[in-house]
């Protein structure tokens, strides 16, 4: 055991706050090492990392420069470089002690995040959790960084504020402990809370990661799948390590073998952020009759001429039938809801996805094939979620649906959609817009007193960000994408 009483430090303003300078030689290096990174978001992150860091472990070493300071550990610079590649924050092992340096270069800290990482993954959590704030941009050249405080790990567990959007946990700055004196009365005590266990991968499921997560556009691939499946796979050094190498391009994307599609997976991970198949939303909702049905099949379902011998066509006969487009729709739709694996629905879908030139019949045949055929190359997939405009005088429902067609290796078609939810008119002026990943807009469309629905179509590569903006009066929703 060491002693934390020598972790008081005076700071100028504060007595409980510990205040380094930064030395401007180690801010040149962290930033050349950090170009050792995929992309600006990861660079910076490393950049902050790294000159947290060595301050901090100076400063230790200072404190104790005439006792026997206990064993250091802080991990290998290529095992530390594939973490600051996804996560921020850095692990420091001081004997049995084991403290998570946060960094954050935000004025005037009000939170401290912690990212999920740090705290549900079994051997990652730690003991004590440090708020650092840097000043990079100091008066006359001078930079510093300050620890602002501490949180333990059952204190974010059990009073930490958990954000899903960005997966952190959250406590008000106020809310920590300022003087690291305090760590020295609770060495000893259990200051963890019980975590859940991390699944276990197979070697597909960890190359099928691997593939997805492995596109250095990808600038938050923490956030893309579900989290047991990211914790698991990051967890292991060998996977952490590949996937680092993936990203900057040392190697090559592997062949992924008896995987899904990454566009089925990708809906899986927004319907776990609280999205829904549209076959969910009708059926939740009882919308057979309403104004989203309507909307969404533009004219009315026919089941082909009745004096047929087969009396009502079967689905397939439906689907070959040229000649009403509209039947063609509904029957490509009913296939999706067949028993899974079925080959003559998936060969009958298949063909029409790959023959039909009408876009909405080719939508529909992908977004079944998803369902019916995870695995096959073709499947799309769509997605909804049911947003509420509340104006005035009313409040108002809408669908913002979105649906995903794979169109070669590595672009996606984009299909948006807004439709009403219980009239046969959407709001109006109720505002459709498409930004691009800097913020700016390239689509936008009003809804005026007749419109039905807002649509538009687009392109886009892997990694591609952009987000989707509706706007009525003075209500205004975002959502964000990554293809």
């Amino acid at each position: 055991m060491f002693d934390l009483t020598k972790l008081q430090s005076v700071d100028y303003s504060n007595s409980c706050l510990v205040r380094l300078t930064i030395d401007p030689a180690d801010i040149e290096t962290a930033w050349h090492e950090a170009q050792e990174h995929s992309n600006p978001l990861s660079r910076y992150n490393a950049y902050l990392n790294s000159v947290c860091l060595k301050p901090f472990l100076n400063w230790i070493s200072e404190v104790w420069a005439e006792e026997d300071l206990p064993p250091i550990y802080v991990g290998k610079r290529q095992d530390i470089a594939s973490l600051w590649e996804v996560v921020n924050g850095t692990a420091i092992e001081i004997g049995e002690t084991r403290l998570v340096l946060i960094p954050s270069d935000e004025g005037d800290l009000e939170e401290f995040c912690v990212p999920q990482e740090w705290v549900d993954i079994p051997n990652w959590n730690a003991d004590y959790y440090l708020a650092v704030q840097m000043n990079l941009d100091g008066d006359d050249g001078e930079c510093w960084m300050e620890v602002l405080g501490f949180a333990t790990h059952r204190q974010l567990k059990h009073e930490g504020k958990y954000n899903a959007a960005d997966r952190t946990y959250v406590l008000p700055i106020q809310e920590l402990t300022k003087s690291l004196v305090v760590m020295d009365i609770t060495l000893g005590l259990n200051l963890q809370a019980e975590v859940s266990p991390l699944p276990i991968l197979s070697k597909v499921e960890s190359t099928q990661l691997l593939h997805t997560l492995g596109n250095s556009a990808v600038y938050s691939p923490r956030l893309l799948v579900p989290f047991g499946e990211w914790a698991s796979f990051l967890a292991n050094d060998e996977c952490r390590q590949q996937l680092y190498n993936l990203r900057l391009g040392i190697i090559q994307e592997p062949l992924v073998v008896e995987s899904q599609s990454r566009l089925v997976e990708w809906a899986k991970t927004y319907i776990q952020a609280g999205w829904e198949t549209i076959d969910d939303i009708i059926e939740r909702l009882g919308l057979l009759d309403s104004g989203l049905m309507y909307a969404m099949e533009g004219e009315g379902y026919r089941y082909g001429d009745s004096s047929s011998p087969k009396g009502i066509p079967t689905l397939l006969d439906l689907l070959r039938d040229r000649r009403h487009k509209s039947n063609q729709l509904r029957a490509a739709e009913l296939l999706g809801c067949v028993e899974p694996g079925n080959q003559e629905a998936i060969s009958a879908l298949t063909h029409l996805r790959e023959t039909t030139e009408n876009d909405a019949l080719k939508r529909q045949a992908a977004v079944s094939l998803g369902k019916l055929d995870p695995k096959n190359a073709a499947a799309g997939v769509r997605i909804g979620k049911m947003i509420e405009l509340k104006m005035e005088l009313d409040s108002d429902r809408v669908v913002l649906e979105i649906t995903l067609l794979p169109e070669g290796s590595d672009k996606t078609n984009i299909f948006l959609r807004v439709l009403p939810v219980r009239s046969k008119t959407l709001p109006q002026n109720l505002e459709l817009i498409i930004l691009d990943e800097d913020g700016e807009v390239f689509w936008e469309e009003k809804a005026h007193h007749f419109t039905n629905r807002l649509m538009y179509e687009f392109r886009g590569a892997i990694g591609d960000n952009f987000q989707v903006k509706l706007a009525c009066g003075e209500v205004s929703i975002t959502e964000d994408f990554t293809i």
